[in-house]
């Protein structure tokens, strides 16, 4: 607005001081002043937010006192508003000094994150390339990343990934999947954390091969219930086609529960499994890993 009172000032004067007769140098005026009004609003526009100094910052105003009582104000021009503010400064420097990091993660990063440097990496430099099976496999990044689930209200996907895998850490001790090719997808999570929570009556060898498979039947119809079923109590956002694979494959589980049916199942449960860390990765990690916690984590790690 300022702009155009200021453009619009001059050409109400020229067009004022030329006769009536001069039309060309009239319109050239015209098209002279509108020029750079447009010209004008698209450096503004153009120009960066908060990327220079406010005006305000250039102009030093002191007040001095006369011999009498008066007061004089002494103003100093100093050019600041056209010096870049340290910040940006700093995001230069960061992408220089690491170019792995990519915009959205520096332009999140506060202004004494942008400072603080740990020996020759950055701490969200160490964070950026930790992936989320290395925090999964290490038990002080799982609590950490835990911990960050529930504030995103969303541990019930790492609870499903933690209790498949101790499923299939059964198969394995009692060798079910001896009878079909492999024991499928796999998410690397600390192996204290799946062998302890299971019961140890659960992991006695001296379980005939019979009772484990009506067992390990009942862990899927668990993680069916709790997980998978509509309505269910920890309801995980998955993809239809693994929402309605597992469904096929239960209703199929009920006419038949010999071994065979164990690799569909673990075939079907896979994909949920996959989806849910696609998901992880994609969303919560991405907060997690320019959290707070998360950056202290690296910084021991660096």
């Amino acid at each position: 607005m300022v702009n155009m009172f200021i453009w619009v000032v001059p050409l109400t004067i020229a067009l004022t001081t030329l006769p009536a007769e001069a039309r060309y140098e009239r319109q050239l005026s015209m098209i002279v002043f509108i020029s750079g009004l447009h010209g004008v609003n698209a450096l503004i526009m153009l120009r960066p937010k908060d990327l220079y100094l406010p005006l305000r910052d250039s102009l030093k105003c002191k007040w001095k006192r006369n011999s009498g009582s008066s007061r004089r104000c002494k103003c100093k021009f100093k050019w600041d508003c056209f010096r870049i503010r340290r910040r940006y400064q700093l995001e230069y420097e960061i992408f220089q000094n690491h170019p792995s990091l990519d915009a959205r993660t520096v332009a999140n990063m506060s202004s004494s994150q942008l400072k603080e440097k740990n020996g020759t990496k950055l701490a969200i430099e160490v964070s950026h390339q930790v992936s989320l099976e290395d925090i999964l496999s290490e038990k002080n990044g799982f609590e950490l990343f835990a911990s960050h689930l529930v504030k995103e209200l969303s541990l019930e996907n790492i609870l499903f990934l933690v209790e498949y895998m101790q499923l299939k850490y059964f198969i394995t001790v009692h060798q079910l999947h001896k009878q079909f090719k492999d024991i499928g997808y796999e998410v690397p999570i600390f192996p204290s954390l799946i062998q302890k929570s299971l019961h140890p009556r659960l992991l006695q060898t001296n379980l005939n091969a019979h009772t484990a498979r009506l067992i390990c039947l009942d862990m899927f119809h668990y993680l069916h219930s709790h997980y998978i079923m509509p309505g269910s109590v920890a309801l995980l956002n998955i993809s239809f086609e693994a929402t309605a694979n597992i469904s096929h494959q239960m209703l199929l589980l009920k006419q038949d529960t010999t071994i065979h049916t164990l690799q569909p199942l673990i075939a079907a449960f896979d994909a949920a499994a996959r989806d849910i860390v696609r998901l992880l990765r994609g969303d919560s990690f991405y907060r997690f890993q320019i959290s707070p916690e998360c950056l202290h984590y690296c910084e021991e790690l660096a």
